[in-house]
């Protein structure tokens, strides 16, 4: 069909064909997850919340409780990221296993859902780890792994676009992205390197996967250039906004 096409009507037609996705996930499972998830609602997007019911380095009366749990689960995604989050490289078989089989058991009970999504703790896993995801009945696992814009078929090592945190390390990809001209604006602003991401994506296609955690935002004051991030993506109709699970 394409061969029979002008060459302007073929790169309108290649365009249309371009898919652009959109998904946002948020670990740990911070009270202000619930604030995170309201500002996500306001934009009208899709949000996948890993959590770690009883998560070691997060104070109890800062963990989201069951009852949140719950209502979280209402309008968003949730996904397990171990009971404790232990790094699963760092700990035997055995104990990897039930952290893995029992955060998924624990939030199907609250939330009621089946839950498919899981994130390594610290990204940090290997071939084993994937295995045990696959037998304990999850259908995709997330890294940490960063400027990535596309699946690769492997729906056990999921990478994403960009965390709502500015990492100092990242000065070759920003620089590949920004050039010259723009590299110090998106080096020292994350919310500036997102959205120029963003916007050259809708021209070439591929999937936005913003990460981050709400803990996190609040402690760096980034509620504001989270917020402008959000706006700039969403209400597009070129975009499919999902959540990670409906990736698959």
């Amino acid at each position: 069909m394409i061969g029979t096409l002008s060459p302007n009507r073929q790169g309108a037609y290649l365009n249309k064909m371009k898919k652009i996705i959109v998904t946002t996930s948020w670990d740990d499972g911070h009270v202000l997850d619930i604030r995170l998830a309201r500002l996500l609602k306001k934009y009208n997007l899709k949000g996948t919340f890993y959590i770690s019911p009883k998560e070691r380095e997060i104070a109890r009366i800062d963990r989201l409780s069951d009852l949140q749990i719950r209502a979280l689960s209402a309008d968003m995604e949730i996904g397990a990221h171990t009971m404790t989050h232990p790094i699963l490289t760092k700990v035997g078989d055995d104990i990897a296993k039930k952290e893995i089989g029992d955060s998924k058991s624990y939030l199907e009970k609250i939330s009621g859902k089946t839950i498919v999504s899981f994130c390594y703790p610290a990204g940090c896993y290997n071939k084993k780890h994937k295995t045990m995801l696959k037998k304990a009945g999850f259908k995709l696992g997330r890294t940490v792994k960063r400027f990535g814009t596309d699946i690769d078929g492997d729906f056990f090592a999921i990478p994403t676009t960009i965390q709502a945190y500015r990492h100092w390390s990242d000065i070759l990809p920003i620089f590949r992205n920004a050039g010259m001209g723009g590299f110090i604006r998106q080096y020292l602003n994350w919310d500036e390197l997102a959205i120029s991401i963003f916007d050259k994506m809708l021209e070439n296609g591929g999937i936005f996967h913003l990460w981050g955690h709400s803990w996190e935002i609040d402690k760096n004051n980034d509620w504001q250039r989270l917020e402008r991030v959000l706006k700039h993506i969403s209400d597009n109709t070129k975009v499919k906004y999902l959540t990670n699970g409906e990736l698959i």
